[in-house]
């Protein structure tokens, strides 16, 4: 897993913290298009969304404070993808997820979500989807 770079790490961190305050309108917001974007993925989750919204953020959260040391988190991440995979996670919802976050950041951000922040949480959620989805090298979930 690549930990980020202290300019990335930090533009991260900064644009976190202005969500953390509506941290349960974005959480619903990434999830309504989610569905919207990939229905498919509606089944892989529980009626009541509660539980999985407070999941997301978190997990965001604990990214987002180690994202200048990821290396430390990759055996939870692998294990957290390996836990996707059962729940029926595919290669291409990661894609899906990743324009799902990076646009609800946007929306919830807005001028404050330029073109280097949205670059460095694009590196961060590369950096945890690669261990999650197998391009580590090491994830049972990676197609052979």
């Amino acid at each position: 897993m690549i930990d980020l770079d202290d300019k990335d790490s930090a533009l991260v961190k900064k644009s976190f913290v202005k969500i953390l305050p509506r941290r349960n309108e974005f959480s619903v917001s990434l999830y309504d298009r989610l569905f919207e974007v990939a229905p498919d993925a509606r089944p892989m989750f529980s009626r009541d969304m509660t539980r999985q919204r407070e999941k997301l953020v978190a997990t965001l959260t604990l990214v987002v404070n180690s994202a200048n040391k990821l290396s430390e988190l990759h055996d939870d991440v692998r294990e957290l993808g390996r836990r996707h995979v059962h729940y029926g996670t595919e290669l291409a919802h990661y894609d899906v997820l990743r324009d799902v976050l990076v646009d609800t950041l946007a929306d919830y951000l807005g001028d404050d979500f330029d073109t280097e922040t949205r670059a460095a949480w694009g590196k961060l959620y590369d950096a945890v989807a690669d261990v999650m989805t197998g391009a580590d090298g090491k994830s049972p979930s990676r197609p052979h």
